[in-house]
């Protein structure tokens, strides 16, 4: 079998034309250095130096060897050369698949400043909420709220999510305020993601910690958060939209929320790669970009005391222009 370290210290004693020499440039004493030569003739089963005490000379059948066999090596040197550095900087193709909330709220503004910080990576983004493999299907990486699909898969937990109920001041007026998560199942649900399914509602009451999960039957689904948006902002229903998200059109009035003792039930959001094994450098630099991200992100609306002042805070983040 051939063995491309021999080849490599064969190619380089021919080169300084001695053992002596080559072993300083490899680094490797000269008895290690002729030993390899010696390992590689054997395993050839030719001769493939002549050796002298004063010099070195190939063989007919050495120099036919090394005159095919040296462009090769500093090809496949080359090679290396350039995958390694490429380990180094990040670069190449980044495929994300993210779920259809997720990748609606403040995703664009961090892959945007992701990609101001390393150029070279290029970012292909699929929104979904249908199952994944993501091994078969080839991506690098997944946003995941809840429950990973796949147990096999390296995870690292990003924040909770936080979404909130919400209907137009319009809605409210004509259908009136519920004031107990049962009240849902009277009202028309907008609802966001795949499939005309009911839409479940886990709640937690903020002071007794009460659990209920109410299905809603929507009279309107979407994978567009705009279209979602627009829909309650018209008076189509009530409907789940992200905290980070609800910015604007809660601060102008648009939406209200619809309970003050009830909240949505937070759900683990993680970012997540089929293997920690020779992860890519573009893997392994995002994942490190986008925990460092979420957790400013947490600390800038943990830091301000009111919904109103933690939206406005958050809005104006997500607008800015990064020049990074």
């Amino acid at each position: 079998m051939l063995d491309i370290n021999q080849l490599k210290v064969f190619i380089q004693v021919v080169d300084e034309g001695s053992f002596t020499a080559a072993g300083k440039t490899l680094g490797m004493p000269k008895s290690r250095v002729s030993r390899m030569v010696s390992d590689l003739e054997a395993s050839l089963g030719s001769r493939l130096l002549q050796r002298s005490t004063r010099q070195l000379s190939l063989t007919e059948v050495g120099n036919e060897y090394y005159s095919r066999c040296r462009h090769l090596i500093h090809e496949i040197t080359e090679a290396h050369r350039l995958i390694s550095d490429r380990e180094h900087n990040p670069h190449g193709v980044l495929r994300l698949v993210v779920p259809v909330m997720v990748a609606s709220g403040s995703m664009g503004h961090f892959l945007t400043k992701f990609q101001n910080v390393y150029p070279d990576v290029r970012i292909e983004v699929v929104h979904t909420d249908r199952p994944v493999n993501m091994i078969q299907e080839g991506y690098d990486l997944g946003i995941f709220v809840g429950d990973l699909p796949d147990s096999s898969l390296i995870a690292r937990t990003l924040t909770e999510s936080d979404s909130i109920l919400c209907a137009s001041p319009a809605y409210l007026k004509e259908y009136g305020q519920p004031q107990h998560p049962q009240d849902l199942k009277n009202l028309r649900c907008v609802k966001l993601g795949d499939g005309i399914q009911p839409e479940t509602y886990q709640m937690i009451h903020s002071e007794t910690g009460e659990e209920i999960s109410i299905a809603v039957e929507p009279n309107i689904t979407t994978n567009l958060m705009e279209a979602n948006l627009h829909s309650m902002i018209k008076g189509a229903g009530i409907g789940r939209i992200p905290y980070l998200m609800a910015g604007d059109a809660v601060l102008s009035g648009q939406l209200i929320p619809i309970f003050n003792d009830w909240q949505l039930r937070p759900e683990r959001v993680s970012v997540a790669y089929p293997s920690r094994q020779y992860l890519p450098k573009k893997v392994r630099s995002f994942v490190d970009f986008i925990v460092s991200e979420v957790e400013e992100l947490n600390r800038l609306i943990d830091a301000l005391p009111t919904t109103e002042e933690q939206l406005s805070a958050v809005n104006k983040l997500l607008s800015q222009t990064d020049e990074t």
